[in-house]
């Protein structure tokens, strides 16, 4: 088991490899943003953004393609939630079971409850929030 609070390794380690600190922050707490402005900067492939960060949440837009997702993790200090924004994503809740979610769904995960989520048809993009810098703790399978 190993754990990490440092965003852009968390991205990186979860297969983001063009991600770095000025990118994640480029759009840092910007009054509006739409995921069509993201993608026409950015691109279709793989790529995240923190939209919001401050004392109290944090809210990052991950966006990946089919067959990325993250490892199976839990957060010990901060429960998550993830909007769908587009795309189809098969989500994994320790005590919940797989579920097939698409845009607008609404996902909630407990602290200290194992997850994981993959893109099945992408590009597809979920806004993640959570604590700030919040600590992933991976299990190894």
């Amino acid at each position: 088991m190993s754990s990490e609070t440092d965003v852009v390794k968390v991205l990186i380690d979860d297969g983001l490899n063009s991600i770095d600190w000025k990118t994640l922050r480029k759009y840092e707490n910007i009054s509006t943003i739409s995921l069509s402005q993201l993608r026409d900067e950015l691109g279709m492939g793989s790529w995240a953004v923190r939209i919001a960060y401050n004392n109290l949440f944090g809210g990052v837009i991950i966006q990946q393609n089919s067959g990325e997702g993250n490892r199976k993790h839990y957060h010990p200090d901060a429960d998550e939630n993830w909007i769908i924004m587009d795309g189809v994503w098969q989500w994994w809740i320790k005590g919940k079971g797989e579920k097939v979610v698409k845009q607008n769904d609404i996902i909630v995960v407990p602290q200290n409850v194992p997850h994981l989520i993959t893109c099945i048809e992408g590009p597809g993009a979920r806004y993640a929030i959570t604590r700030p810098d919040v600590n992933h703790v991976y299990i190894d399978d």
